[in-house]
């Protein structure tokens, strides 16, 4: 049976994947760098964990320890190193994909919202208990902004529930976790004292101390004295060094210091170096392609001579309305119409017509924001300021993955063609053979915005 060297003094046992360990200390102590030498043990032993990520360091496990050659194989969502975007509506797609390929992966919250990482943290963490069946590590870093000791609102009180949940119950489902928090008496306490392996580091905030005396006091009879000099010992450890405390079978109570990582460790000094902007991951496309042939099915072939966009027909179908209402006759007044979508045509908004003495006026058309389809959201986007200078179409989709939507290329090139016929954008082709498109003056005023759940 295999075992996981953390220490030249200490190997943690093979069941110890399906453990709840608890790594505390102040920030700077080590707490990440050890539970990440932990990580390259399990992934070294060909066992599949999953890193969630609020600070966007861990895909450093990819990187050689240098920060050159390579390192672990891992995937990557999301954060500015990502392998494949972190949509907020397929978190539990993303949870099935990951199970069912069988990989190993870093959920990198880092760039997003606390409100739409709680949100993909709860649905992720709820679909990965519900069908996981091998054994799993996942390693939850800043566990306490997560499951902390108060909640404010109910999207934090639901998150706190599936990361209680998952904690608590995730063994019966062959499931780990590794809490990872610089503030113990943050951390919910039920969540805490739930911990079957305590890893504590540095420590010198008294109500930090506390919390750590609330779970160590439930497992052990040490006497008072003994466990007030523990607890005094915390602060003069060194960086990486931990006492490890596992009072059931196999009793371990020792202080030792986590052997170096062997793969890169991220640090804000080094995110903030020129080096930063040009270090190579290992390559992963192997594993990103098992993945996207389970969470991205190639589209079915568009059969040849497919009638144009709904968008388009729908259009031209007003347009047919309005030119047979619309007759000049003597002495007119102002009529205004209502051209209402019928159930076979999707809603394109009041069309308003006018009568002038002579001729016909139709103004341009008003449509609905929305995150149903592409078109909605890309009015969306216009109607957040994000086409207020003009755009091509990478930086287009770019725009649309920031608010959680992935989309193909050519779906988004049809569709901005699309809003240039209804005069939303006009375009122009640099020399570069680019094309870029500029809103038109009256663009924003012709959107309705509906309820959108976007970042």
């Amino acid at each position: 049976m295999s075992v996981f060297h953390i220490s030249k003094d200490l190997s943690l046992p093979r069941d110890c994947v399906t453990w709840v360990l608890a790594f505390l200390a102040k920030r700077g102590a080590g707490k990440t760098y050890d539970s990440a030498v932990l990580a390259e043990e399990m992934l070294k032993a060909g066992i599949p964990i999953v890193v969630i990520d609020g600070m966007g360091i861990w895909w450093g496990l990819r990187v050689g320890k240098s920060g050159e050659g390579p390192g672990l194989p891992i995937v990557v969502f999301g954060g500015e190193h990502g392998d494949l975007p972190l949509v907020a509506e397929k978190a539990k797609q993303i949870a099935r994909a990951i199970v069912q390929a069988n990989i190993s992966a870093v959920i990198d919250l880092s760039t997003l919202s606390k409100a739409m990482s709680r949100r993909i943290l709860t649905d992720f963490l709820d679909e990965l208990y519900q069908i996981n069946r091998v054994e799993r590590h996942v390693f939850i870093e800043e566990t306490d902004l997560w499951a902390p000791q108060r909640t404010i609102g109910p999207e934090q009180a639901t998150c706190l529930g599936s990361v209680d949940n998952f904690v608590r119950r995730g063994g019966n489902h062959n499931l780990g976790c590794s809490m990872i928090t610089q503030r113990s008496a943050v951390l919910n306490k039920d969540i805490l004292t739930q911990s079957d392996c305590l890893v504590v580091l540095r420590t010198l905030a008294p109500q930090d101390k506390k919390a750590i005396q609330a779970w160590v006091e439930e497992q052990t009879d040490e006497d008072r004295r003994a466990l007030n000099e523990w607890y005094d010992s915390l602060k003069v450890l060194k960086n990486g060094e931990a006492w490890v405390w596992h009072p059931e079978k196999p009793a371990i109570y020792k202080k030792v210091m986590f052997r170096q990582r062997e793969t890169f460790h991220a640090t804000r000094t080094f995110l903030l170096s020129p080096k930063a902007g040009s270090i190579k991951l290992m390559d992963v496309n192997e594993f990103v392609d098992k993945f996207r042939n389970v969470f991205e099915p190639k589209p079915k072939p568009v059969p040849e001579g497919k009638p144009r966009s709904e968008l388009v027909k729908a259009t031209e179908t007003v347009e047919r309305k309005i030119a047979q209402i619309a007759r000049p006759i003597e002495n007119p007044r102002p009529l205004d119409i209502g051209i209402l979508p019928t159930p076979q045509d999707p809603p394109i908004a009041i069309v308003e017509v006018r009568r002038p003495t002579a001729g016909l006026e139709t103004r341009k058309p008003t449509l609905a924001a929305s995150d149903r389809d592409v078109v909605g959201r890309i009015l969306y986007a216009i109607s957040q300021a994000s086409f207020d200078e003009r755009q091509t179409l990478p930086k287009a989709l770019e725009i649309l993955s920031q608010f959680g939507w992935l989309h193909e290329r050519r779906e988004v090139e049809q569709v901005l063609l699309q809003l240039c016929d209804l005069k939303f954008f006009t375009r122009k082709i640099s020399s570069g053979n680019m094309n870029w498109y500029s809103l038109t003056p009256d663009a924003k005023q012709r959107i309705v915005l509906l309820e959108v759940n976007a970042a």
